[in-house]
């Protein structure tokens, strides 16, 4: 059964903050997000160019549309712009029971003013009392309070003027602070202190990080956490979704809240080819003719792979037993070193080619490879020394060499060096793609 929860805030037109940050990290942690638009701005991830008012009278219906018709189990409010929208929401949501968190978006992230100043006084006087948390960064709090907050301890004093104000607890965000770590602290209504403390993400300025923290506190709030462990998981979320996160135009770079639901999809469909790849190989007759000395592995990696352990492979190989040929043990992230380094390689110049599988060479096989695909090469004696004495680097050299003589290469053979066995690597956009090419070398074979 879902859990439901009401983002009431602007629109921001390169989705990286705002409603469009809310319904992202809502949908990611398994909430089902609805709305109620404040406003609308025109920006990129430079600037904040128009900002448009909802009238009061369409806000107040889109929070009654959504409350006389589902029952809701948090409640965010984010950008109110004006002094209408703050008196506005206020009279729609005082009477809420599920726990509401304030965001105070009083600025974007590239430094454009996001609510005016007439409407500053009433959104302290009006929403901050009925907030269950209250999540303002280092420049919020010190708006909120008139104090200057240099150190963990000035953002501990500052929560407690800003308990002042009536929200029953306060988060101050530490994103902003000029320290080798970020320090996050919950104030809760009993006094106490808790807080988080990570190491500081060497990124440029980023944008949605406030919007993206609210909304997953949010998210945990009406999934029924407690508040710590709601803190401490919007935390760890938002953590992961910058060192995820990237620059979709020429300004800020904005996070990735969904990174999680693409690499788990993609991890799923890795393995699930993978293993119909592997039930293909195990039925297929004398393919255990193809397999070399030093045995087999087939991989598939993630789309956009950067590491071994972004490939999958059978641990332990595809090995041959007599003359049938059987997976050694489990597919596993990380399991191939050899075959996974030439793939990673080979989508640096082509990132749809993300899987392969090694064979045996000899003369007969390579003629067949020579008649049915574009084939490539590469001399392991010629391997410079500096690239030899460092492990891991001639995998990744060997298929650089060979792509830049023939960028179209499905196969890539190298004839072996002194204790290296001769070895093809076929290549294809997946394991499936990969055996079919196999079964037509084997036909021939």
């Amino acid at each position: 059964m879902f859990k439901i929860a009401l983002s009431v805030a602007g629109s921001d037109s390169a989705a990286g903050a705002g409603i469009q940050a809310d319904l992202k990290s809502f949908s990611a942690l398994g909430v089902y997000g609805c709305t109620a638009i404040t406003g609308i701005t025109a920006q990129n991830t430079s600037e904040v160019s128009e900002i448009f008012d909802m009238s009061p009278d369409i806000i107040r219906k889109q929070i009654e549309a959504i409350t006389s018709d589902m029952h809701l189990d948090a409640v965010k409010i984010g950008m109110v712009h004006s002094k209408a929208a703050v008196q506005t929401v206020y009279k729609a949501l005082r009477g809420c029971k599920a726990p509401i968190v304030l965001d105070p978006i009083l600025a974007s992230a590239t430094g454009s003013k996001l609510i005016d100043d007439n409407a500053f006084e009433h959104f302290k006087s009006h929403l901050i009392p009925i907030s269950t948390v209250i999540t303002p960064n280092l420049m919020e709090a010190e708006r909120l309070t008139d104090l200057q907050i240099k150190t963990v301890q000035d953002s501990i004093n500052a929560a407690r003027i800003i308990r002042k104000l009536g929200p029953k607890n306060v988060v101050i965000k530490g994103g902003h602070a000029n320290s080798k770590h970020a320090t996050d602290i919950l104030c809760i209504n009993n006094g106490n202190i808790v807080r988080i403390s990570n190491r500081r993400i060497k990124v440029p300025r980023i944008h949605g990080s406030g919007c993206n923290f609210s909304a997953a506190l949010t998210a945990f709030l009406a999934r029924g956490f407690g508040l710590i462990e709601a803190f401490r998981s919007a935390n760890l979320y938002v953590h992961e979704s910058i060192l995820n996160g990237f620059r979709p135009g020429r300004g800020l770079l904005v996070i990735n809240p969904v990174y999680r639901i693409y690499e788990y999809a993609s991890r799923y469909e890795v393995l699930n080819k993978l293993q119909q790849a592997l039930i293909e190989i195990e039925s297929i007759n004398n393919f255990s003719e193809l397999i070399p000395e030093t045995q087999s592995n087939i991989v598939y990696a993630m789309p956009n792979a950067k590491h071994v352990h972004d490939v999958a492979g059978v641990k332990g190989r595809v090995i041959r037993i007599g003359k049938i040929v059987r997976a050694a043990s489990t597919l596993e992230f990380g399991a191939s070193t050899h075959v996974a380094s030439a793939v990673i390689e080979y989508m640096k110049y082509n990132p749809c080619m993300r899987s392969s599988m090694n064979i045996k060479l000899d003369r007969k096989i390579l003629r067949i490879c020579d008649s049915l695909f574009h084939i490539a090469s590469y001399c392991r004696r010629l391997e410079p020394e500096n690239v030899k004495r460092k492990e891991g680097k001639s995998i990744g050299w060997g298929i650089s060499s060979a792509l830049k003589n023939n960028p179209r290469a499905e196969i890539i053979y190298h004839r072996g060096d002194i204790g290296k066995e001769p070895m093809i690597l076929v290549f294809s956009e997946d394991p499936i793609t990969v055996i079919d090419k196999v079964k037509k070398i084997l036909r021939r074979y």
